[in-house]
């Protein structure tokens, strides 16, 4: 059953476990990035935040050996990676790859953070992660492989637009972009709740997201967030916190009523909604959620209470 709130979405070719993939790490590793990178024939385009894998650096290069026109997009601003980016802009031009860092003529956006891949302009890769050793292996991400034409295409329009410095106005799809419709589209799926939430998310602090979870749980849905950094200022029943004792957290998703997920590169803090370049999808498909929430349920039993900068657990 499709949420009201969904209604101008068009979900069915995601309701067929034949367009979708989910990646999940530790676990998937670079094997999902590689596979994608390996079967493209003519074009891939990859939006680059940080990356120091040697595995995909090989197969990109591979892939630009065969024929197959190679764009990457690098952050600039990448925190404690800026001179590592420069050096990985001039090694990845060495190896064929086109390269361009990114530069902002949009003053609405401060950073460009987001994590996509799309090969022939027919699958599309939307992740939580970078391809790093320590995301790869070590964190607790998750990403999609989606096989949809009209998905590549709108990534790639939004990626041929950053790259030309232009400005984009996203199409009505169900891809989550920022800072263009991030804010209401997760406001929505939140709000669409009638079970459960269910968020892992190292930086829960936009006050509009908590209002609505605060909200969502004194109306009896049960909450849950596995978290760093979550503004609570509130204990409720529903409302619960933990930490992630197993790994490093630096997935962003949400399950609402194990049916619906969103998974991207957006935090739920202000500037990651409203000033930085990121990219996130929401997906109606009921098996995809309940992995999703069976690797948060792993996670939650061995989570620990997280105390909030109140005192409060």
């Amino acid at each position: 059953m499709v949420c009201s709130a969904f209604s101008q979405f068009d979900m069915e070719a995601y309701k067929l476990a034949t367009n979708l993939s989910l990646i999940i790490q530790p676990g998937d590793s670079f094997f999902p990035l590689v596979s994608a990178i390996d079967s493209a024939a003519h074009s891939i385009k990859m939006t680059i935040f940080r990356m120091d894998d040697p595995i995909v650096r090989d197969a990109l290069k591979a892939a630009v050996a065969r024929g197959v026109k190679v764009q990457a997009l690098v952050a600039q601003e990448a925190k404690g990676w800026v001179k590592r980016n420069k050096k990985l802009s001039t090694d990845l031009a060495e190896l064929g790859i086109d390269v361009k860092i990114h530069e902002s003529v949009n003053k609405k956006i401060k950073r460009y953070h987001y994590k996509i891949l799309t090969v022939d302009d027919s699958q599309s890769l939307v992740l939580t992660f970078n391809p790093t050793k320590l995301n790869l292996h070590y964190a607790r991400d998750f990403g999609v492989l989606i096989r949809d034409p009209l998905i590549a295409a709108e990534l790639n329009r939004l990626f041929d637009a950053d790259w030309s410095g232009e400005r984009f106005k996203p199409a009505d799809t169900a891809l989550v972009i920022s800072p263009d419709n991030s804010r209401r589209k997760i406001l929505e799926l939140l709000r669409s709740a009638t079970r459960s939430i269910r968020i892992m998310d190292a930086k829960v602090r936009d006050q509009e997201m908590m209002v609505t979870l605060i909200h969502k749980a004194a109306a009896g849905c049960d909450v849950k967030i596995i978290g760093r950094d979550v503004l609570d200022d509130k204990v409720l029943p529903n409302f619960h916190v933990k930490g992630l004792s197993r790994f490093k957290l630096h997935a962003k998703c949400i399950v609402v009523d194990g049916t619906w997920f969103f998974v991207g590169s957006q935090n739920l803090r202000r500037v990651s909604l409203n000033r930085r370049r990121e990219v996130g999808i929401i997906i109606e498909d009921d098996v995809m959620a309940r992995r999703i929430e069976r690797v948060f349920d792993e996670d939650w039993l061995a989570g620990a209470e997280l105390v909030s900068e109140s005192g409060k657990q």
